[in-house]
């Protein structure tokens, strides 16, 4: 079993698709591979795969902001990590996670944080395990702009 993690390209839409979708995210596959070309690998952005024996089976995804007030070239947000359901607990997400924080201290950033639903407790376990802090706290207001 060989395992790979690399950066997204455009042709792996259709793998990456279903599994934003088991994250919750349903994905329409013909506007991934721009997406993916544009964040895949930037200063401020990270798409990441796992490429298991030559399929993708996980990704992870990550956005890099500076802010005002904090001095440094920012934090990075973990905005995705999903492994296939059927290779949970196999070190997949482990490895996607060092991943992206490798990404994350090459960009700058001092820390990698991330949200995740209140619903999904093993996942909390996960990144607790990792070495994240426990900080439930977020407030979101969607904005009507349209």
């Amino acid at each position: 079993m060989s395992l790979k993690i690399r950066t997204a390209l455009p042709e792996d839409s259709s793998a990456v698709a279903p599994l934003l979708a088991e994250l919750g995210y349903p994905q329409q596959v013909d506007t991934l591979p721009e997406r993916i070309a544009q964040l895949a690998d930037t200063p401020t952005d990270a798409v990441l795969v796992a490429e298991l024996d030559g399929r993708v089976v996980g990704v992870a995804c990550l956005h890099v902001t500076v802010f005002f007030h904090l001095p440094g070239a920012g934090r990075a947000r973990l905005t995705a990590l999903v492994v296939e359901s059927a290779y949970r607990g196999a070190g997949i997400g482990a490895r996607l996670l060092r991943a992206a924080e490798t990404a994350a201290g090459v960009r700058g950033c001092s820390a990698l944080e991330l949200t995740s639903a209140a619903h999904r407790e093993a996942a909390h376990r996960f990144y607790r395990t990792a070495g994240y802090e426990d900080l439930p706290h977020r407030f979101i207001k969607h904005l009507n702009t349209g």
